[in-house]
């Protein structure tokens, strides 16, 4: 029996609008709000990044509320502007706009991940290119994004760096989950090899000495949250890059916001206090951003329900820009997005209202 694809935006299968839209209210004229900045795309213009929402969690095995993070994203964006002290970028020529969200039915979320794959499918071969940035979900959401991603590009080896504090690959006794991904990737047939994995900040007594070795049977490497904080996130991600790279066309990210210490994740699953640092992660996707072979990127797990005075999601958010801040320098030849002349003071009242 054939499935039904559903129509969807610009023919997309199970593609619809973002459920909302926001806007800031407060806009300085020298800063850019980035609610104010990112808009709906119109399928027309050309654009550089394009966010397509997964609001998918039906197969979280603690259940949770991940299916409400591109929403919650989306309102903690009005807290930030496109500029980084930290990483001196600016984003606001960085034409960045919303896809859509990917519509899952309700009664059967195995055929959700089906959905999932199609639709993303389809984004990946539209003639109009763009990076995606891809926003869970639970982690289930990343097998059917990574068969997704090499059944578009079916010539090219892709490698696979993994953000997480489990290895996430269980076994399939009760079918996919959100503990499943890595396995379900490799197990799929499409072209990623175990010898260009790498797991990043796995920690916690949350894990099994069996899959720690499955990983490692498979060619896997594992960078420890340990391993991290004494090795240095910037050695940790040139090896990363250097094991994910051999031998491959294009390398594949994928962050779950647990890969944080608890005291910054109380909105996600499960997480614990072995986790690495937010200034870490930031600095990792800063970097990945900025190496030619990152093709990809998916970010999963936040609980927006789950978390307190936004601390997860605002961090996760964080996350997505130091992401495309090293994203922005690749496309611009290292310009920092802002002419770096010193302005004279301005005259007293000088203003956008005074005439």
């Amino acid at each position: 029996m054939t499935k039904s694809i559903a129509p969807g935006l610009r023919g997309i299968p199970h593609l619809v609008p973002p459920e909302t839209q926001r806007r800031a209210r407060f806009q300085d004229r020298h800063e850019t709000r980035v609610t104010n900045w990112i808009e709906p795309w119109d399928f027309e213009s050309s654009l550089d990044v394009g966010i397509i929402g997964v609001p998918f969690s039906r197969l979280a095995i603690t259940p949770n509320s991940a299916y409400a993070s591109p929403t919650a994203l989306r309102e903690a964006f009005g807290q930030f502007t496109t500029y980084s002290p930290d990483f001196d970028v600016d984003l606001t020529d960085l034409r960045v706009r919303e896809v859509g969200e990917i519509s899952t039915p309700i009664a059967d979320p195995r055929e959700g991940i089906d959905h999932i794959e199609e639709s993303l499918r389809a984004c990946f071969t539209l003639p109009e290119r763009f990076f995606p940035v891809i926003v869970g979900g639970d982690h289930s959401i990343t097998a059917p994004a990574v068969r997704a991603f090499c059944r578009a590009h079916p010539d090219l080896q892709v490698g696979l760096i993994h953000f997480d504090a489990h290895n996430d690959v269980r076994v399939m006794d009760h079918g996919p989950t959100n503990g499943t991904p890595i396995r379900g990737i490799l197990e799929s047939g499409v072209r990623v090899s175990g010898r260009n994995l790498v797991q990043v900040g796995i920690h916690g007594f949350m894990n099994a000495s069996y899959y720690k070795r499955w990983v490692e049977g498979k060619g896997g490497t594992i960078f420890t949250g340990r391993q991290v904080r004494r090795l240095g996130i910037e050695h940790v991600i040139g090896e990363a890059i250097e094991i994910a790279s051999a031998g491959t066309d294009a390398i594949y990210v994928t962050v779950d916001i647990d890969v944080l210490e608890l005291a910054y994740a109380v909105g996600t699953g499960v997480a614990s206090p072995e986790g690495i640092a937010p200034s870490d992660l930031f600095e990792a996707l800063f970097l990945l951003g900025q190496d030619p072979l990152v093709a990809a990127i998916d970010f999963v797990e936040l609980d927006p329900r789950r978390d307190v005075a936004t601390i997860t999601t605002r961090t996760f958010a964080s996350a997505v820009l130091s992401f495309l801040a090293g994203l922005f320098l690749r496309l611009n030849d290292g310009a920092r997005g802002y002419d770096p002349t010193p302005i004279v003071d301005e005259p007293l009242g000088t203003s956008a209202s005074s005439g």
